[in-house]
């Protein structure tokens, strides 16, 4: 198994509720596009390996807590496990009930349940996706407020948006 930022046990707990019995395979999944796309993306390749490898020497980065910048302000911020996590969540929210079968694509219903339709999934989905951006932009804060302490970091500060948009239109 691959070494990720966080556990699937981590997503579980550290962005909304979701039930113990999603499939822990597809939030692997997940996880894996959440971290190469968003988290290695804004941190670039040098300091998303050093991270990776070094974790305990970017406690602070990876779980949040507070600084103190050069002219003396303190910030807080809640760090990239978190800001994972809501990436992690918001792709299982938008794809989570879909399996690729031998007849294809197909979403497995059970007596008990009812299927949420696309304008609730894609609400939750740019919701979720919302707040990890602001908890990823809080992390590029903290990497800039303190650029000697991690010279490996090369990003000028912005995020990418690496999402599709979605518009419904009508009912």
């Amino acid at each position: 198994m691959q070494q990720y930022l966080i556990t699937i046990e981590e997503v579980m707990s550290l962005a909304r509720d979701m039930s113990q019995y999603v499939d822990k395979a597809k939030i692997e999944v997940y996880l894996r596009e959440s971290e190469n796309i968003d988290i290695k993306t804004t941190l670039g390749d040098s300091l998303f390996l050093d991270v990776k490898e070094c974790s305990e020497k970017y406690s602070t980065l990876l779980n949040g807590g507070v600084y103190e910048t050069g002219c003396g302000d303190k910030k807080v911020f809640t760090g990239l496990k978190v800001a994972l996590a809501y990436y992690t969540f918001a792709r299982i929210v938008k794809n989570g009930d879909g399996n690729v079968t031998r007849f294809g694509f197909v979403n497995k219903d059970s007596e008990y349940s009812s299927r949420s339709d696309i304008k609730e999934k894609v609400v939750a989905y740019n919701d979720a996706f919302s707040v990890a951006d602001r908890y990823l932009k809080e992390c590029v804060r903290y990497l800039n407020d303190c650029k000697s302490d991690f010279p490996l970091y090369k990003g000028g500060g912005k995020l990418k948006a690496n999402r599709t948009v979605f518009r419904i239109i009508g009912e």
